[in-house]
């Protein structure tokens, strides 16, 4: 399957705290990825995906003290032509060359209520052209509510499916698993959070096991499907409001009013 990106994420857990994180991150524990892991999925997923970029992301990616082996991980496995790092930023400038030196793509989310130090997006766009990087910069000030006040019905779950852009655009692994968005396993992690024991993350994702042809028979269904994932009753999708970007200073960090903690 060729597809535009596939990605994977370094760490849950973020060193911000934005109102409506796509990711749930302030909402997760921490979470390190273990090379180990990532090198076994990749070694499955190379054998039937051909994603145009292979990105790694989070939370914020850059806590992971072991970031350079991920990226090693990345390129042994052969999935893609191009590695690329999502970050906010905040963390790099302290980031030695070879973190630029191992990629083919950097993506720069500048948050208004999270800005860079003066100078600092000079600084990282003459490193970027100094290592041959393509750079692109977000500049977001505004985040779409994401989680459902409350759990949507049949129908309403049909309709954020539908018009939902995360499903073709933010295909992710994680623990020997695909899945055509991020979202479910974090929401399973928060919706635990809440009491809800839900499998969210065993229902949405395909397992990536068995052999090539069925395994690529099985994604080819699962990306074509018009069912909703189990996931979509409990998230607005693209269909939420947007707001202005803020981050949380409550210490437990809740969307007010919402089914999440």
């Amino acid at each position: 399957l060729l597809t535009w990106a596939l990605e994977a994420h370094a760490v849950d857990h973020c060193n911000l705290r934005c109102v409506h994180c796509c990711t749930l991150s302030p909402r997760l524990a921490e979470r390190f990825l273990d090379p180990r892991e990532l090198e076994r999925d990749l070694a499955l997923a190379a054998r039937v995906l051909r994603p145009a970029i292979f990105k790694l992301t989070g939370g914020e990616p850059l806590l992971h003290p072991g970031l350079l082996d991920l990226l090693e991980v990345a390129r042994a496995s052969g999935i893609s032509p191009q590695l690329s790092l999502t970050t906010n930023g905040l963390l790099l400038e302290r980031q030695p060359d070879a973190l630029f030196e191992r990629l083919e793509r950097l993506t720069l989310s500048l948050y208004s209520s999270a800005p860079l130090p003066e100078g600092a997006l000079e600084r990282v766009e003459a490193r970027c052209r100094e290592h041959g990087l393509v750079l692109t910069v977000k500049r977001i000030s505004r985040f779409a509510r994401m989680d459902a006040p409350a759990r949507l019905e049949p129908e309403q779950a049909h309709q954020v499916h539908a018009a939902c852009w995360l499903k073709v655009r933010c295909h992710m692994l994680r623990a020997g698993r695909f899945y055509a968005c991020t979202r479910p396993p974090h929401l399973q992690q928060a919706l635990a959070a809440r009491g809800l024991s839900l499998p969210l993350a065993r229902q949405d994702g395909v397992a990536l096991e068995g052999q090539a042809a069925a395994l690529l028979s099985r994604l080819a269904d699962y990306l074509e499907r018009a069912e909703p994932l189990a996931s979509c009753s409990f998230c607005l999708g693209a269909s939420g409001a947007w707001e202005p970007h803020a981050q949380d200073r409550r210490k437990a960090g809740r969307a007010a009013g919402a089914l999440l903690p």
